[in-house]
This record gives C-alpha cells, sequence and structure tokens, in this order.
C-alpha cells in the first residue's frame, strides 16, 4: 500500500534524525557552571555555653576554610537563636532577659554563590545573676526600686546592679512607699514579692527574670478588701498570709505544686477568739517547721500561727492562743503569761533555733522584748513551742533584763541571727549604731559599729554568718559576723554598695527564713 509505505518513511526520517541530533545533545555541555562556592566548616569552642541573663554573651566559631585566602569577610552571616533570626554579625552578642536554654545556629553565606554553610549544634544556657545574693528594695526620688550584689566565685569580686526593676519591666515606675521584700518558693520558679503602700501596691515579679508577674490587688477571689496595704508577709509551703496596716490577716491558701502566680487570695480576714490587730509577724523559718508567731496589739498577746494540717496537699492555717505549760513546768512565778501580757510593752519577738519536721516533730524558740510603759528597762523573755503529730506543747524558759535597754529608740531595728543566738539591733543617737547581743551569757550588748546615716534594714545569710546592713543614705554594707571575727578589734566588712535610695528592706535570694 503506497500510504502504508509514506507513513513508514516519514517515522524511518524521524529517527534518522534523532539519532543524527543525539550525539551532539550528549556532547553539549551547555553554559551551566554548578559551584558549590567555598566550603567552610564550623564548629564551637564547646557545644554548651553559659551565660547570664541581663549580662550580654560573645560567641564566636571556630571556621575552617577550603580556601585558605578566604575569611569571614567574605561570607554573610546568620545567627539564629530560639529558632529566631537575631544577628548578621560575624561574631554573636547575645544579651537574653530571661533564664533558660537556648538552642543556637549559625550559618555562613558564600557571597558568590549564597550557598549556605551550617555550624555543629551548640546550646546556651543562660542563668540568672538575681537567683542568689541579696536584693535590695529601696526608694529614690519619691520611687521605689531594687538592687542586687551578688558573689562572682569565679572572679572572687562582688557584683551590684541597681535600677532593675525599671529596665527589665519596659521603664515602669515599680511603685513607691516600700515597705518589705520577701522571696518564696512556688513550682519551678521563685516570686520575689515587693511590699509598698504606693504605686501599683505591692507585686510579685519572677524572682529570676525581675519581670512583673501579678498585682497584689487583682489577685483575689472576688474584688479586693479596702486596706491592702501590708506591713508585712509571709510565705509558707501550703498558705500564705498578708497583715495590713489595720492588723487584719487575709490568707492565701493552695494545694500542693501550684500554677505560680495563680493562687487567689481569699477577702474575708482571719479571726480568732476575742479578735486581734496584728502589729508583727515574725520572719521565721516557716518553710521548714510549719509554725509561726505574731504580736496581737488588740490583746496584747502573742498568738501562734500553725501551718500543720491534717494532709500534707490542702492549704492549712490556724491561728491560735500559746498552749499553756504543762503542770509540773508553769510559768515562774516572774515571767509574763503570753496570752495576756497585762502592764507590759510588746518591743520585739523573733524566732530561734528553730528544727523543721522530723519524726520527734519541730520546734522553736521564741524570744520576746518587752517592758513597761515609761521605762527604760526592757526583758527578754524565752520559751519553746514543739509541735509532734499536730499536738502543740510550750515550755517556757528564762526571763533575764535586755542589756541593750538603754541604747535602742522608737527606730530601732532587731534581727535575730538563728542559730547563733545573737540578736543584732540598731541604736544610739540618730539610730547610727549597731549592736550585738548574746543571749546565752546575758552579758553587756556590745558595739559592733557606727554609721554616719540611720540605719533602716538588715538581713541575715542563709548561713547565718553574714550580715547585711542598709541606711537611709541609699549604702548597703555586708560584715562577716562569724564568731572569729566578732572578737577582732575592728568589724571585718566583705562588700560595700553606695548611692541607692533609703533602703527599705533587704532579703535573701533563696532563702529559707520567710
Amino acid at each position: 500500500n503506497l500510504q502504508t509505505m509514506k507513513v513508514q518513511s516519514s517515522i524511518y526520517a524521524t529517527l534518522a534524525i534523532l539519532l543524527v541530533s543525539l550525539p551532539g545533545c550528549i556532547k553539549d555541555k551547555g553554559n551551566y557552571s554548578y559551584k558549590d562556592g567555598s566550603p567552610v566548616k564550623i564548629k564551637f569552642q564547646t557545644a554548651l555555653i553559659d551565660g547570664l541573663i541581663d549580662n550580654p554573651v560573645t560567641i564566636d566559631a571556630i571556621r575552617e576554610y577550603s580556601d585558605p585566602t578566604k575569611t569571614a569577610a567574605d561570607y554573610g552571616h546568620e545567627w539564629y537563636v530560639s529558632d529566631q533570626l537575631v544577628s548578621n554579625d560575624s561574631i554573636l552578642v547575645y544579651n537574653g532577659a530571661e533564664p533558660g536554654t537556648l538552642p543556637i545556629m549559625y550559618c555562613m553565606v558564600d557571597k558568590t554563590t549564597k550557598v549556605k554553610y551550617f555550624s555543629t549544634n551548640a546550646t546556651l544556657r543562660l542563668a540568672s545573676p538575681y537567683q542568689s545574693g541579696y536584693s535590695i528594695l529601696y526608694e529614690k526620688n519619691g520611687e521605689s526600686e531594687l538592687a542586687h550584689i551578688r558573689y562572682d566565685a569565679a572572679q572572687k569580686v562582688y557584683v551590684d546592679d541597681r535600677d532593675i526593676y525599671k529596665r527589665k519591666n519596659n521603664g515602669e515606675s515599680l511603685g513607691s512607699k516600700p515597705v518589705k521584700l520577701k522571696n518564696y518558693p512556688v513550682t519551678g520558679v521563685w516570686s520575689l514579692v515587693v511590699m509598698q503602700q504606693g504605686g501599683q501596691g505591692t507585686v510579685e515579679l519572677d524572682s529570676y527574670s525581675l519581670q512583673k508577674r501579678l498585682k497584689l490587688r487583682d489577685a483575689f477571689a472576688g474584688s479586693a478588701p479596702a486596706n491592702i496595704d501590708p506591713i508585712n508577709m509571709g510565705f509558707y509551703p501550703n498558705a500564705h498570709l498578708l497583715v495590713n496596716t489595720n492588723g487584719e490577716v487575709y490568707p492565701r491558701l493552695f494545694s500542693s505544686s501550684p500554677v505560680p502566680f495563680s493562687m487567689p487570695w481569699l477577702n474575708i480576714p482571719m479571726t480568732t477568739l476575742h479578735g486581734m490587730k496584728i502589729t508583727d509577724l515574725w520572719n521565721s523559718y516557716s518553710n521548714a517547721n510549719l509554725m509561726n508567731f505574731m504580736y496581737d496589739a488588740l490583746n496584747n498577746r502573742i498568738l501562734y500561727l500553725s501551718l500543720n494540717g491534717p494532709n500534707t496537699t490542702g492549704g492549712w492555717v490556724v491561728i491560735d492562743t500559746l498552749p499553756s505549760p504543762a503542770p509540773a513546768t508553769p510559768y515562774p512565778a516572774d515571767h509574763v503569761n503570753f496570752n495576756h501580757m497585762g502592764n507590759q510593752e510588746y518591743v520585739w519577738g523573733g524566732s530561734f533555733n528553730e528544727i523543721p519536721n522530723s519524726g520527734s516533730g519541730a520546734s522553736t524558740e521564741g524570744v520576746v522584748l518587752m517592758r513597761k510603759p515609761g521605762e527604760t528597762q526592757i526583758y527578754l523573755q524565752s520559751f519553746t513551742v514543739r509541735n509532734v503529730n499536730r499536738v502543740i506543747t510550750f515550755s517556757p524558759k528564762a526571763r533575764k533584763p535586755f542589756t541593750g535597754s538603754s541604747l535602742v529608740n522608737a527606730d530601732s531595728k532587731y534581727i535575730g541571727i538563728k542559730n547563733r543566738n545573737f540578736i543584732f539591733f540598731s541604736g544610739g543617737p540618730g539610730n547610727t549604731d549597731l549592736y550585738y547581743y548574746d543571749m546565752i551569757t546575758g552579758n553587756a550588748a556590745k558595739l559592733f559599729t557606727s554609721f554616719t546615716s540611720k540605719i533602716t534594714a538588715m538581713s541575715q545569710s542563709d548561713n547565718f554568718l553574714e550580715l547585711a546592713v542598709g541606711l537611709e543614705d541609699g549604702t548597703v554594707v555586708l560584715y562577716n559576723i562569724s564568731d572569729a571575727s566578732l572578737v577582732l578589734p575592728a568589724p571585718v566588712e566583705l562588700h560595700r554598695m553606695t548611692g541607692l535610695g533609703r533602703i527599705a528592706d533587704i532579703t535573701v535570694k533563696n532563702s529559707i527564713m520567710r
């Protein structure tokens, strides 16, 4: 068939053309250049890099160039922290705001080919410089602010930081009329509580980042009470307490492992028999032994605070009078009954030698300074309280003259050195002298040192061997108060920070005291 032959001839012709042209296609290298640039191997001195928040961390890479004529300037740079591009410089300078563990990724970009070369893996571990040392609450130019002192063990130096709150909280003013600082643990973090009576009022901060997490006035179940201006607050494993300027006590109860900064305060004050007006909540080691004490000015008595509930998961707090001594060991004739102190005026109270909960229970030695109104002579009266399986027992101890009576004044500050049986206190003209009293010997109070400014705050370290003293002129001084240092002719000053405002309070970070 003629038609069929034409079709076949056409197919053969087409195949012949393809075969002729195929060698040309195979030999044609075209105009393409598949360059891989100038490779570079990138690694770090260490895969785990440590740093501190608010302190720039400098990170450089170790680079091995395939072309020895190349330098870092021949490449572009991309640094990623937690998958976010943070720098295009050859060396990363990173200033983190919050503690955490952050993945680091770095790549170099060949400027000619745009090919990227990636580093080995690295991790930046940021700790907080604020998690240890001393936090300081001060007032300057009518505003509250925070400062911090920490010891750098590697460099063997103290490091100061000041005006922290405004810097860490987008320029916001902390507030005014500062009162106290407390630092307590909550699930996974710590909270730094700034008690103040002006501005935004009392606030809770993340203790490590010092960023605000909660305002007290927004933390009540229902509306906040009319008066939430604090004189003190207590923070315990299963309950917190707020004491306001009216002497009312508001609780915050929670179960174990609460969500941080979420526990509500109750807006109804606690009550007890005959009512109460609390003017002093003792600063005790109550995070361990689940007991504390407070002074009730309405009834001139010492009240007992029990936090040892029938279970370990629910919030529990009871305020009650102290039990009577056992019949075999009654109050000695010269002692004052703490449940009705009669014509004695309360001066100060503190707890010592606190033993945490254990198989044999918990115990605390309490000390109360008291005197008759209008008289100079102060007496020290001590006692022991034990809590064994929630059975409370009270034992009177001793009553003796306080040898610092003529040295104190209305502005005197007192602090009990917990396991050392010392009371440090301020006094003298202008409240500029610092003394200490040995409760064991009862000997004459000794002058520790004198200042040119009024003493306004004191705090002790967790090992009871350091004392931080704050002054009205904005100075904070750290002292060694070990037994060895107390017998030296001059006090052992460890560090001095100046230029703050009036020191309102000082607290130890990560402290066992609440």
